[in-house]
Parts: structure tokens; C-alpha cells; sequence
């Protein structure tokens, strides 16, 4: 894994002493690294592999500029470790977060959204197969663990620094909850204000997988969140054989058969062709907001499903669907007057807006419980 592109943690049971980092992603890298070489017996060149290292050498250097050992002094010196080490076909990396993190807040937004038998949601815990369909089953999970996260990995699906990476931009770690609330607190209204203050450390959890959620975003257009993942369940049953359908699956499908209007089922059709033709790997970053900014030009997909791209996909922290209806509601206004109103809350609107949907879900809570007492 590449230093700058992976994601951010150290082990607290770490020696970290000898832990020689300056920056979040070297954190990361040296967790994954440590975990590697302390919980498993797997090659130093297989470890390189995990690690999203050039090789043995590349492994050799990081290991040295990170704990000042060679890898397998690192091993060595690992006494506790070594007496649990095995040919393990997983690993635990713990994955603190900067600042507050709403741990209730995430675990249900991912609950809410989780995908019939690729996705399971209990508690504070997530599960994702990442193994095909009808192949035996391998999970990875995440748990709260004390302030952080514990991601297990397998190490049989593919490169254990790709599937962290993945963790890293669902979970929303990248970045300072304390530095986001702060902000919010000192620029929001009254109604913003009190939702901080209630909730610290909201998060806005990203994509698994960029292509899966750009089509769900088009699916979720203008119906409830429980509409939306039900359409997407229905597609993965219909087109994906058990697993989320990859552009070539989609391109060619009569998708509004499942349950959408035309033009909706065509966008789709159209963003699958784009995706499959151009090779985009809808990674966040500029690359995927000049695609969003193309789907524009797609009938059937609006502003609001192209600023919801940016706030998972693209991971724009300050993504704002000032057209969002939730929006409008809560805040009793118009589309212009919301896009002026959130100007204060900048570069972090994207948060803002988890602050809003959050209220809005508990005044629809209240309002569904005083209906049931009423009945």
C-alpha cells in the first residue's frame, strides 16, 4: 500500500517506541505491517504483497523506516505475538479514529442500506463478503473496538491493504471529528448547534464500492432509503447471481422491470456502459467527480443523485444536495436559500447535512411512535 493512499491507524499494542511515524498514513501502513508479521507465518514476500509493497526489498525498506528493524527482527522481537502466531488465513488491525466518532450513528446508516447476503449489520458490528457467490463464504468484519475500530481481514480474497482501504473510506476515518464539530458549533444555527452537541463526531460513511453505490444512488431517487436498498436487493437477485451486478451485468437490462420509471432503469443502463467501456474505477477523488459531473447529461439523473455520488464516492467533504427534500423540510426553506444558508458550514457541509438527516429521523421517530400510541 502506497504511503498517501491507504488508510490511517497504529496498534496500541504496538511497541510504539519504535514506531518512528509522521504521518496518519504511515500509521497505517505500520499497523497493517505489524499485524502481518506478528499474527501470521505467511512469507515476507507474501506480507509485501498484503502490505501494497514492491516486493520483498520494498518491504525490507518500509519495515526499516517505520520500526528501524528488518522484518523479520520485527517478528522476532515480537515474543508476546509469536507464541499466538500461525499459518492464519486472517488478520485483526486496529483502526483508531481521529477525534469523536459516532459509532451508534455509522452502524445504523450501514444497517439501514446493508444488501441480502453481502452485507450483515448487528449491533456494532458489519460484516462483507468478500468472496464470490456460491464460492464458500469469506467475511471481513468490523467491530467498534474501545475508541476505535477492529477490522478482520482475510488474506484469501486478494491483497489485505485493498480491502482496508475499502474500511477506511465506508467508515469515514480520514479525517478529525473534534476539528468537523468545532467548526459546525462555531458557524451553525441554533438547529445545527443542538444536533452537535447531541451527537458528536457524525461521520459520512463512503462506498464499499464506487460502482455499486453510484447505482444505488439512481436507485434511491426520490424514495425512501427502505425503497431503495429493496431495488437493490432485487437487482442483485435478478442480474448479479447473489452478488452486486458489475457494469457488464447491467448494461444491457431492461432494469426498470424490477420496479422504477423508464428513464430511471435507462440511466442506470447507460452509467453501467460508461463504467464498462471507459474502465472507471470510481475511486474517490477528482477522477470520479469529473464522471458525476458528466451523468449530468444523463436523463434520469438529477443533481440531488449526483451530490449524493460526491458525498460517498467521491468522498467531498463538502457535498451539499441543497435540493434534498429531508433538507428543504428541516430547514424551511428554498433550494437557494438552503445553498446560502449552508455557506457558513463550509468546508464540511457534508456533515452538516448528516446533522440534518439525523434530526429529521428523530422527529419521524417521534411522530411513528405517538401514531402507534394513537391507534
Amino acid at each position: 500500500m502506497a504511503t498517501g493512499q491507504g488508510v490511517i491507524g497504529y496498534s496500541k499494542r504496538m511497541n510504539t517506541q519504535s514506531l518512528r511515524v509522521s504521518t496518519f498514513d504511515d500509521r497505517l501502513v505500520a499497523n497493517l505491517i505489524h499485524a502481518l508479521l506478528t499474527q501470521t507465518q505467511v512469507p515476507v514476500t507474501d506480507v509485501a504483497d498484503h502490505a501494497g509493497m514492491p516486493g520483498a526489498a520494498g518491504l525490507r525498506a518500509e519495515t526499516r523506516r517505520l520500526f528501524g528493524c528488518s522484518p523479520t527482527q520485527l517478528r522476532r522481537n515480537n515474543a508476546l505475538a509469536s507464541r499466538h502466531r500461525s499459518q492464519a488465513a486472517l488478520i485483526r488491525v486496529d483502526l483508531p479514529v481521529i477525534g469523536a466518532y459516532d459509532f451508534v450513528w455509522v452502524f445504523d446508516y450501514l444497517c439501514a442500506r446493508a444488501l441480502r447476503g453481502i452485507e450483515e449489520v448487528r449491533g456494532r458490528c458489519y460484516r462483507r463478503r468478500v468472496s464470490e457467490a456460491g464460492k464458500p463464504p469469506v467475511w471481513l468484519r468490523v467491530t467498534q473496538h474501545d475508541t476505535g475500530l477492529q477490522v478482520v481481514l482475510p488474506l484469501t480474497c486478494g491483497p489485505a491493504c485493498a480491502l482496508l482501504s475499502r474500511v477506511v473510506r465506508l467508515f469515514d476515518v480520514r479525517v478529525d471529528g473534534d476539528l468537523i464539530d468545532r467548526t459546525l458549533l462555531g458557524a451553525s444555527h441554533r438547529y445545527l448547534k443542538q444536533s452537535v452537541a447531541q451527537a458528536p463526531g457524525l461521520r459520512v460513511p463512503g462506498a464499499w464500492d464506487g460502482f455499486e453505490t453510484a447505482v444505488r444512488a439512481v436507485l434511491g431517487q426520490q424514495v425512501s432509503v427502505a425503497r431503495g436498498t429493496e431495488l437493490a436487493n432485487r437487482m442483485v437477485e435478478a442480474y448479479g447471481e447473489g452478488d452486486f451486478p458489475a457494469p457488464d451485468q447491467l448494461r444491457h437490462q431492461e432494469i426498470a422491470e424490477l420496479g422504477m420509471p423508464g428513464n430511471r432503469g435507462r440511466a442506470i443502463s447507460t452509467l453501467a456502459e460508461w463504467v464498462d467501456m471507459d474502465g472507471y474505477t470510481l475511486l474517490e477523488g477528482q477522477a470520479s467527480e469529473s464522471f458525476v459531473q458528466g451523468l449530468g447529461a444523463v436523463k434520469g439523473i438529477g443533481p440531488w443523485t449526483q451530490n449524493y455520488m460526491r458525498l460517498r464516492v467521491v468522498k467531498d467533504v463538502d457535498a451539499f444536495p441543497h435540493n434534498d427534500w429531508v433538507v428543504l423540510k428541516q430547514l424551511k426553506t428554498t433550494p437557494a436559500q438552503a445553498l446560502k444558508l449552508a455557506d457558513c458550514w463550509r468546508p464540511w457541509r457534508a456533515y452538516a447535512l448528516m446533522h440534518i438527516w439525523r434530526m429529521a429521523g428523530l422527529q419521524r421517530n417521534v411522530s411513528e411512535a405517538i401514531t402507534r400510541r394513537n391507534k
